[in-house]
Parts: structure tokens; C-alpha cells; sequence
């Protein structure tokens, strides 16, 4: 049986980059000028909006602060517990440790969740017709508890259950944040394509996964959805996605559609959409984190870290502010219309740089290296720094010492491009310049603490 290429479902949270392997993309966004909007730039916008959905939905900063910002307070912390000692984490059993290294367990499950439910890929891959059938759709909750600061916290957390038909091993599964970030992102390939906005290949679309691509597609039927536009699941999409829980949020607008409100919806889906299920989102609670992490980690020292999360901060800010204004300003591109296709296309490629320009494109992946578009910022720098931040983490979950996990080194090398940067054999003693994994390494407090290894292995061989 053909195995399923993972890889090709490029949906990176919270990393801040996007894969665009073969592109040209030294003319990557001259589509804005020349109205071309060829295969190339369809991806480009497709994978665009996932980096949008990363810094301008609450769902997406939320996972920023509990990803990023709770689990480097978390390694700091245990590092000042046990020093080097407290690594690796999933063996830590130091009775001093036991409340931060169970805040990071929770921080990764509560994040894996969020994200798409790969297992479903590879199982709906395996099934005889490569895809799966909705038996029922029911609203589920979890009790959540959660010690912070010494101090136990009691909650729910809420879920979509998907129960399938025609699977070989799984039966039901959540609904979540990937998924329908995932949906939105295909809705706007369709987009372009019925709308003679693109030459994208119809077929590139009909060949992907059946989850979490097609997949919406049923859903949308199993609620009285046979046709709905490609503007329509894009409103639908974006909608939930801006809420504090997408996967109940889209299921409760399906229902109402379902109910009668499709007609009204298609009348005005603005007023619709904001009249039945508008809410006060707690943003400035996560942006107020993130702020005073961003100083505290300043105040520390941590000069790096700090800019780097300023300046996401910063951006995560201007969306909300945004937003508060037009809500719908990130879809604003595709309620344009003309029924001149030169004017409509204009129209359509003005409201969509006017979106660029605010929000610069992220960090481009291309053959295994990073490129950045915009070189007259710090922008790359702190997106760099904090990918290598994010490995470590993820390195120290198994390892005493971080290294850069191998299944990244096939992915990419750092803009230093020195494939011994995570060799802590050949540290040596601060400044450290341009190696962003040691870098990085230094503002966690480790890169000390690894000088000293290094200098106990020399005394121990000696």
C-alpha cells in the first residue's frame, strides 16, 4: 500500500514560516502589480493565510503564549531548579521539578489537540476508497485541572466529536483549530479558481488528503450544505476561526444555517454572522502575557528573546486593533466585485497587499533554507531565533543535552548555515554571534550550563 507523504500538509503553528519549495521567490509578490496570480502565488496565499491565522486570531495568539511563552518560563524555572539535571524532561522525577514539568506536559497535549489529527490522515489513507463518512457530530467536554504559581485551577475544556463510518481503526475524533485553519486556507484555493483569478490546477485541489481538506465538505452536507459557495465556507471559516473555541463555534453557525438562517446568511453574511454570534474575546489578557514576558525576560537580560516577542507582539496587537475596526478586514479581499475581470482582479490584488503591507510575509522555507522578504527589519532574526528555541524544547523532552532533532536538520539548516551549531563539543565562551540555536540556547540559561559539561568531559578523559 502507497504510504501518504505527511509532508505535504505544510500547516506549521505558531512557527512563523512557510514552505515554498521550486518558487521563484525572488518575484514572489509581484503578483500585487502585475495582476498574474499564477500556480505559485495561489500557494503563496494559500500558506499566507495560515501565518495569518497565526497572528490574528485569539485561538492562534492563545497558542503562541501557552506554546511558546508558558513552556521557555517553564525551562527557565527548572533549569534554576535542578540546572542541567532537570533535563530530560520526560524523566524528571525531582519532587522540586514536579509542577513545571507536569504545566509542560499539559501546555504540549493542550497544543497537540489543537492541532490537525494526523492518526485520521493516516488511517482515512489506509481506508478502501481513501475516505471516511459522518455517522454524528456531538458537542463533548473534558474537566481541566491545572496547577499555576502553586495554585490549582478546575475547568472544562469543550469539543467537536466527529464520529465516522468506513474507517479501519478510528471511529470518532475531535474537530480542531488545524483543521478548520486548514479549511479556510482550501476554501480560498477554491476561490481563486472560480473566479479565474488563478491557473491554479483544478486537480492539485481534488488530489489532496480527503483530512482535513475535503473532509469540510461533508460536514457542510451533513448540515443541508449540498453547494455552498467558495466565498461562503471562506466567511464560515473565518468566522469561527476569530472565536475563542473554532471547532463548537463552526458547528453552532452550521446549525443555525441548517435552522432556517441560510437564506439571511446569504444576504447579508456580515450582519448575519456578527448578529447571531458575536462575542467579547479575551484578548488583552493573552496580549498582556506576552507583553509582560516579553519584559520580564528584558529586565532579565534576555535581550533577544525579549525583541523577538516583541515584535510578535506587536503584531498580534495591530490585528486585534484591526479587527476592531472591521472585523472581517483579513477577508476584505474577497468581497470585492466587478463585472470587469481586469477591474475585479485589481480590486481584488489592492485589498490583499493593503493586507501585506501591514502584515509582512513570513519567513519563506525554500531548499532547505530561509529566505526572508523583508530585509530591512529584525523581522528574520527573531523568527529564527525563536524556530531554534522551539527545537530545543522539543529536544530537551528526551535529551540531558539539546541538539537540533533530526527530522528538522532534513528540513532545514539556520540562516548561519553551520551544521555543527548544535554540537556542544565545539561551544565555545560568549559573544555569540549569528548562530541562532546557541544563541537561543543562551537565552534559556543553558549554554553555560553545557560549557560546563563540555569542560567536566575534558577533565573526566584527561
Amino acid at each position: 500500500m502507497e504510504e501518504i507523504d505527511l509532508t505535504k500538509i505544510k500547516y506549521y503553528p505558531d512557527r512563523f514560516y512557510i514552505c515554498l519549495d521550486g518558487f521563484d521567490i525572488e518575484n514572489l509578490t509581484d503578483f500585487l502589480t502585475d495582476l498574474q496570480i499564477g500556480q505559485h502565488q495561489s500557494i503563496f496565499i494559500h500558506e499566507y493565510y495560515h501565518y495569518l491565522t497565526n497572528i490574528a486570531t485569539l485561538p492562534g495568539i492563545r497558542q503562541f503564549c501557552l506554546n511558546f511563552c508558558d513552556r521557555f518560563r517553564a525551562s527557565t524555572i527548572l533549569t534554576a531548579t535542578e540546572g542541567i539535571n532537570a533535563y530530560p524532561i520526560n524523566t524528571n522525577t525531582f519532587q522540586s521539578c514536579k509542577n513545571m514539568v507536569d504545566y509542560w506536559n499539559d501546555a504540549v497535549a493542550t497544543f497537540s489537540e489543537d492541532d490537525i489529527d494526523y492518526k485520521v490522515v493516516e488511517d482515512t489513507n489506509n481506508a478502501t476508497n481513501k475516505k471516511f463518512g459522518i455517522a454524528s457530530i456531538e458537542k463533548t467536554h473534558r474537566s481541566m485541572e491545572v496547577i499555576v504559581g502553586g495554585v490549582q485551577h478546575t475547568g472544562e475544556r469543550h469539543f467537536i466529536t466527529i464520529h465516522t463510518t468506513g474507517l479501519i481503526n478510528i471511529h470518532s475524533f475531535n474537530l480542531t483549530f488545524g483543521a478548520i485553519d486548514e479549511f479556510l486556507s482550501s476554501a480560498i484555493d477554491e476561490y481563486l479558481f472560480e473566479n479565474d483569478l488563478s491557473d491554479i490546477n483544478p486537480s492539485m485541489l481534488s488530489q489532496r488528503p480527503f483530512y482535513p481538506y475535503c473532509f469540510f465538505n461533508e460536514i457542510l452536507s451533513f448540515y443541508g450544505m449540498k453547494r455552498p459557495s467558495a466565498f461562503e465556507k471562506i466567511l464560515i471559516a473565518y468566522f469561527a476561526l476569530n472565536s475563542s473555541n473554532p471547532p463548537v463555534v463552526l458547528i453552532e453557525i452550521l446549525e443555525k444555517l441548517r435552522d432556517g438562517g441560510y437564506e439571511p446568511f446569504q444576504e447579508n453574511p456580515e450582519t448575519y454572522l456578527l448578529s447571531n454570534f458575536s462575542e467579547t474575546l479575551q484578548y488583552n489578557d493573552v496580549l498582556n502575557n506576552i507583553k509582560y514576558f516579553a519584559d520580564l525576560t528584558s529586565q532579565q537580560g534576555r535581550i533577544h528573546i525579549s525583541q523577538a516577542l516583541k515584535y510578535y507582539y506587536d503584531k498580534f496587537y495591530v490585528a486585534q486593533k484591526v479587527k476592531e475596526n472591521d472585523f472581517f478586514f483579513f477577508v476584505r479581499p474577497f468581497f470585492v466585485s466587478d463585472e470587469n475581470t481586469i477591474k475585479y482582479k485589481q480590486k481584488f490584488l489592492l485589498e490583499l497587499s493593503r493586507i501585506i503591507n501591514l502584515f509582512t510575509p513570513p519567513l519563506i522555507l525554500k531548499d532547505k533554507q530561509f529566505f526572508f522578504i523583508d530585509k530591512l527589519t529584525t523581522f528574520g532574526e527573531a523568527t529564527v531565533l525563536i524556530l531554534a528555541t522551539y527545537e530545543i524544547f522539543e529536544s530537551l523532552r528526551t535529551n540531558r543535552i539539546a541538539s537540533r532533532p533530526a527530522y528538522q536538520k532534513a528540513k532545514y539548516t539556520f540562516p548561519d548555515r553551520d551544521p555543527d551549531c548544535d554540537n556542544f563539543e565545539k561551544f565555545t565562551p560568549p559573544p555569540i554571534n549569528g548562530i541562532a540555536f546557541r544563541l537561543a540556547l543562551n537565552e534559556l540559561n543553558l549554554y553555560g550550563l553545557y560549557l560546563q559539561e563540555l569542560e567536566n568531559l575534558k577533565q573526566t578523559n584527561s
